[in-house]
């Protein structure tokens, strides 16, 4: 085809695109001889003028509008492409996630068939792996995170992330360092903050600090107590020294005994919390959701951020800016998964979103790259497949079946897998208006 005719508006958007046939093309005469583009803004203006029956063809990217097509008008075609979407896990950004079994825990525990059938309306199909072995004819690999809500609780467990009694969220209990501990040695004379807490802690026991003023000055009264202090702790503090009274000095075997007794720590917990940043477009943000879901069921807390600017993008995506981030990838004719997963991608420009570093997966990526044997090349992607599954730097989630809708009265069409949406057409000289003969 040639272009014919562009009608565009004052603002030099383009609203239409009309195409005749090229007589002079090598591949023979084309069966329609005139195909028109016609372009919007927005879905729901498309699906309007579909309804209107102003167009013969269209590609939706929203599940929720493929009710229209119940009128019986369309029908489907499915183009498989090499892409997929997945939550990259950022071990850097997210210390929890640098746990394997946090991240083993959160595949096992996604139920990816709830999501192709509620957010995707079932046209989808489950990835296990970033090859997309299913769609370039290569072995399926080793391990599969199918859904299991039991095993996922279980590593949970295991990393020290547990619920508590009638809880719905997990906890890891942590032991900070201690906040205060008695340091110098103190007698009589010194003064400061170290003095009010030996006063503090000598008070907690009237028996020896019945005065308990805190004066923050080491007096007599002071010195009194410390001594009554050492002989009750004798078999720890005197004894140990050959000494059997006290003197009166908090020096190491004291201060060892009022750190044991005194020292304040404190306690915090370590909550199982995950921010998934999102994309702002609809499919997406209702994945975010359901998955926020099934990983509460589990116990994480999921906070979903969205981003739609390109300021944002690059904000987020150049920066490696989130914790965990629902994304997409997309492959080309030849399984290529270098740039997203080599250790040398990690930062922009690369695409090796998870951050992810082996030094055998690199290897086997280099390898696939250099050689021209496609066994060698399946060979080396399946070991490199393997490896990083078994690590789980991401959570592999679903292909989005690629649907193109025409109208019943054209014909010719193939479906088959083609690497960019566009590629549709690439056998469109055998598709014709379907015709009949009738008496005049």
């Amino acid at each position: 085809y040639k272009i014919d005719k562009i009608n565009q508006d004052k603002t030099g958007y383009i609203r239409s695109l009309s195409l005749i046939r090229n007589n002079k093309y090598v591949g023979g005469k084309t069966k329609i001889d005139k195909i028109t583009f016609y372009f919007f803004k927005e879905e729901d203006d498309l699906i309007k003028s579909a309804k209107r029956g102003g167009i013969q063809g269209l590609s939706i990217t929203n599940p929720k509008n493929y009710n229209f097509l119940k009128s019986g008008r369309f029908q489907s075609y499915n183009f498989p492409l090499p892409r997929y979407f997945t939550v990259f896990f950022n071990q850097d950004k997210l210390e929890i996630l640098a746990d394997r079994k946090i991240r083993e825990a959160l595949n096992y525990g996604t139920n990816k068939e709830e999501i192709i059938k509620t957010a995707l309306a079932g046209k989808g199909k489950i990835v296990h792996s970033p090859i997309l072995p299913e769609i370039y004819g290569l072995k399926s690999p080793e391990k599969i995170y199918n859904f299991d809500k039991s095993k996922a609780e279980e590593l949970l467990d295991e990393a020290g992330f547990k619920k508590n009694e009638g809880e719905k969220i997990r906890e890891n209990p942590i032991q900070e360092k201690t906040v205060f501990q008695f340091k110098s040695e103190l007698k009589t004379g010194s003064r400061g903050n170290e003095v009010a807490e030996l006063q503090k802690c000598l008070a907690k026991d009237p028996e020896v600090f019945p005065g308990g003023e805190i004066t923050s000055f080491f007096g007599q009264q002071t010195k009194d107590a410390v001594i009554l202090f050492q002989e009750k702790y004798a078999k720890d503090i005197l004894e140990p020294q050959g000494l059997k009274e006290g003197n009166g000095i908090v020096k190491k075997a004291t201060r060892d005994k009022l750190n044991e007794l005194c020292a304040a720590s404190l306690q915090e917990t370590l909550p199982l919390k995950i921010t998934l940043t999102v994309p702002k477009k609809d499919l997406l943000e209702k994945v975010a959701e359901l998955i926020k879901n099934q990983w509460g069921e589990l116990g994480v807390q999921v906070e979903i951020k969205t981003f739609d600017a390109l300021s944002s993008e690059r904000e987020i995506i150049k920066e490696r800016n989130y914790e965990a981030l629902l994304f997409g990838e997309v492959l080309l004719s030849l399984p290529d998964p270098l740039p997203f997963w080599h250790s040398l991608q990690k930062r922009d420009p690369g695409f090796n979103l998870a951050l992810y570093q082996n030094k055998e997966a690199d290897k086997l990526l280099e390898e696939a790259r250099k050689t021209l044997d496609p066994e060698i090349r399946s060979q080396k992607l399946d070991g490199f497949q393997n490896i990083l599954i078994a690590d789980a730097p991401s959570l592999f989630l679903f292909n989005q079946d690629y649907l193109y809708f025409i109208t019943k009265e054209i014909k010719g069409i193939k479906e088959q897998t083609i690497v960019d949406p566009s590629k549709r057409f690439s056998d469109v000289e055998n598709w014709y208006i379907q015709t009949k003969r009738v008496w005049e």
